[in-house]
């Protein structure tokens, strides 16, 4: 298979684009820009996420990723730069597998595992909950639990394991664009339990509003302060 270049999509459809402010303790130190589009027949995020003090890994990154029509992930590729040192990573479906080429330092590493039909891919970004979201039908009460391929630093490489998002909640919540009906969810790893998870709030169209370091709502991770569809 072919492993194509990070590089932006061609002209296309653009869905929904905005900007997420980033925290580390409860303080602001960051933000992620992001966009979603249809470009070449196909549904593509592409974003920017950069991270600064008091954050204790300033660093930034780009990726893009692409969707079938019905939400599900089959690429991604990341540019990953932590002050002068850069890393590539290269994500594709290929079928029932998945497979990766990692390149970093001068030296190449690539992976290979199942990717079935009910996995579901985890970044950090949480565009990947809203893919999550976009799959699966949650009422008040509601969970669904799934194998997930997990990606993140410091390598970008894959931790297969399992994922268990919950609707607990249904509240009014303010957005960017005046406040609206959203859901909040808890999402866990089994069997880890619950504390050591996280929670977000989704609008109904599964936008991530606002999400949190654990399961209360003091200290917040994300914040989307900018959004605008197509």
């Amino acid at each position: 298979m072919t492993f194509p270049a990070l590089e932006p999509p061609g002209a296309g459809t653009v869905l929904m684009a905005g900007r997420y402010a980033l925290f580390h303790a409860g303080h602001e130190c960051g933000a992620e820009r992001w966009r979603i589009e249809i470009a070449g027949g196909r549904i593509v995020a592409t974003g920017e996420q950069e991270t600064v003090a008091p954050h204790p890994f300033p660093s930034r990154h780009q990726y893009r990723a692409t969707l079938t029509r019905e939400w599900r992930i089959d690429g991604l590729e990341v540019v990953w730069m932590v002050g002068p040192r850069l890393l590539r990573a290269v994500h594709a479906a290929d079928g029932a597998q998945w497979r990766v080429r990692i390149e970093y330092g001068g030296q190449v590493r690539e992976q290979h595992g199942d990717f079935p039909a009910s996995c579901e891919v985890e970044f950090a970004t949480h565009l990947f909950n809203t893919f999550v979201l976009a799959r699966r039908d949650f009422q008040l009460g509601g969970e669904h639990e799934f194998p997930v391929l997990r990606i993140g630093p410091p390598m970008m490489a894959v931790t297969p394991d399992r994922m268990l998002y919950r609707c607990v909640e249904k509240e009014m919540f303010a957005g960017p664009w005046g406040t609206v009906p959203a859901r909040r969810y808890i999402v866990s790893t089994p069997p880890r339990g619950e504390d050591e998870g996280y929670a977000f709030w989704a609008d109904d169209d599964g936008i991530v509003l606002e999400s949190y370091e654990g399961l209360g709502q003091m200290r917040p991770w994300m914040r989307l302060v900018e959004y605008q569809r197509g």
